[in-house]
């Protein structure tokens, strides 16, 4: 009996030890089961966080594709010949053809057409980029968006509107595998370069003269500045956009004894500040202007043939014609343009010229002019002064502007020109701006603002008078961007060197001239002696394409897009 009970314990302590193999083994594998699902939902979420990234590398890819690539490719085109092809592609609807057709990187296409559910589409495909421990590859897809479809907005200015899908698929470990989908629309717009996109473009970085204009302390640029020579820098001046020039060697005041250096400074005394970089020895620029003097005058003229001096709004039948132009009267004093808002909110324009003034006031919601006579009566046409092709207001003198000040209405685009020298008599200023933070540099904008303004002279010299602000700190604001076409033409500041300290100058806009005017004069440890120190603010509407009605362009044509994820819609693809 006994020998049998002990068989039996050993049998139980048998099964018992089996059993406990087999829970010992289900928790083990249950433990290695978990393990697994655990890493493989670790892997996904890192290939999810992995294919994400993709799709933002992607957005970027497209952004370099447009704004660099395009870019690049229709700027070297004869602009003849790249404004005929893109009204053909126009022509055709064809937008899809367009962008394979010139959206080129080192001369080889970025896109290739296939058809995608009966669809055209331009396919460009990433190339397998590591990153942690996983990798991503994304496929961008872009359609023509229809409608609008392509479309030439203006003369020499073209829209392409596309729709866009990016797949972006993130790996981790071979297999784990998560995809994520963007979508979105995106619209080329294609036009000639304008001169406006510069905060400052010289052909000759000094005087007619030959003296040299020496940026200084006092001297504070925000926008890109290119000049056909190079620049003279003193002391610590500051930067923040791109500064460009043609020669190799910059000029540096040297405490007094300037020298010509291969170089971005001279330390210790001279340190310009540059935030966005200083290029040396890059192409010239040339001055010149396919939209000529001839063509913005028949604009004001409307087409007619003017011969005695007067103030004209040219008409037709009870409708406007042209611009507002100004015909003669160069004697100094003679012709004054003050521009304003009435108590109604619209622009008001008064022009003199001698013992005539005319007050013009434009309704534009109401597409009605009218022009009062002081002394004499009013008459009212339909339609504005926003020349033949309306593009905006146009005022052209065909003379001296004596006086120019005021306020651009806020719903304006004007250009102001003249064939000989402008004299700006006080403040001229956007009704609509940001004034930005307060300090001794004071940084305005208008960046979400409507009114614009283009100062042009053909033969002159753009000035800011004697009779303007001049007594510290009554410093005078100059929102527009600046144009002396003609050679020798400047923008200066009159007795810049004979009138105390006046302030500063802030202009909103830019400056485009032949040689470089000079506003001030400063002692050897940089203090401003006279005139008025420079606060140049670059409008960033026009490095987006942005410019003046009627303002000169330059013989190449640009590609840039904006709008790449505005409207934006993400979703996660699976595998």
């Amino acid at each position: 009996m006994l020998r049998n009970n002990k068989g039996i314990a050993l049998v139980i302590a048998l099964l018992v030890i089996v059993v406990l193999m087999i829970l010992g083994s289900v928790l083990i594998l249950r433990s290695v089961a978990e393990k697994r699902s655990s890493d493989e939902e670790k892997r996904l979420i890192q290939a999810f966080y992995i294919a994400e990234a993709g799709a933002n590398a992607a957005l970027n890819r497209i952004d370099v594709l447009i704004n660099s690539d395009l870019l690049n490719t229709v700027n070297q085109i004869n602009p003849q010949v790249l404004s005929n092809r893109a009204q053909q592609y126009v022509t055709a609807n064809n937008g899809l053809g367009f962008l394979i057709t010139y959206c080129l990187e080192n001369g080889s296409a970025q896109f290739t057409q296939v058809v995608i559910n009966g669809t055209p589409t331009a396919v460009h495909n990433g190339t397998t980029t590591a990153l942690g421990n996983g990798n991503y590859v994304y496929t961008i897809n872009v359609t023509q968006k229809i409608p609008p479809g392509p479309s030439m907005v203006a003369s020499n200015v073209y829209d392409f509107p596309y729709n866009y899908t990016i797949s972006s698929l993130g790996t981790v470990g071979g297999s784990s595998k998560r995809k994520v989908l963007l979508s979105g629309d995106f619209t080329v717009r294609v036009q000639q370069d304008n001169f406006a996109r510069y905060a400052l473009f010289t052909n000759h970085q000094g005087m007619p003269s030959g003296d040299p204009v020496w940026f200084g302390s006092d001297t504070r640029f925000r926008g890109p500045i290119h000049t056909n020579e190079y620049f003279s820098f003193a002391f610590n001046p500051r930067f923040d956009g791109l500064v460009t020039q043609q020669h190799l060697k910059a000029q540096f005041y040297n405490n007094n004894h300037p020298r010509l250096l291969e170089a971005d400074s001279n330390p210790p005394d001279d340190v310009p500040i540059f935030n966005a970089g200083f290029n040396r020895k890059v192409d010239q620029i040339n001055l010149e202007s396919s939209y000529g003097q001839s063509a913005m005058l028949n604009e004001a003229k409307g087409g007619t043939s003017i011969s005695d001096n007067g103030i004209y709004v040219p008409n037709s039948g009870g409708s406007l014609t042209g611009g507002i132009y100004v015909k003669g009267a160069s004697t100094e004093g003679d012709n004054t343009v003050q521009m304003g808002v009435d108590v109604n909110g619209d622009a008001q324009y008064t022009i003199t010229q001698g013992a005539t003034t005319k007050i013009i006031t434009v309704f534009k919601n109401q597409h009605r002019t009218t022009v009062q006579t002081e002394g004499g009566g009013t008459d009212t046409y339909n339609g504005i002064p926003d020349g033949i092709s309306h593009l905006g207001t146009l005022i052209y003198v065909d003379g001296r502007i004596d006086s120019l000040k005021g306020t651009v209405q806020k719903d304006t685009e004007i250009t102001v020109a003249s064939q000989n020298d402008i004299i700006i008599t006080d403040n001229v200023m956007y009704q609509e701006y940001n004034a930005g933070p307060p300090g001794p540099h004071p940084t305005p904008n208008a960046d979400d603002k409507t009114n614009l303004l283009g100062i042009v002279t053909w033969g002159g010299n753009v000035r800011i008078g004697t009779t303007a602000p001049n007594a510290a700190p009554n410093d005078i604001n100059i929102h527009g961007t600046i144009l002396a076409r003609n050679a020798n033409g400047i923008f200066t500041v009159d007795n810049y060197d004979s009138i105390s300290p006046r302030g500063t100058v802030t202009l909103l806009g830019g400056a485009i001239t032949d040689f470089y005017g000079s506003f001030g004069q400063f002692n050897a440890s940089g203090e401003l002696l006279y005139g008025y120190g420079r606060n140049f603010v670059y409008d960033s509407r026009m490095g987006a394409g942005k410019s003046p009605p009627y303002f000169p362009s330059m013989r190449t044509f640009i590609a840039f897009t904006n709008d790449i994820t505005d409207k934006m819609n993400w979703q996660e693809g699976g595998v």
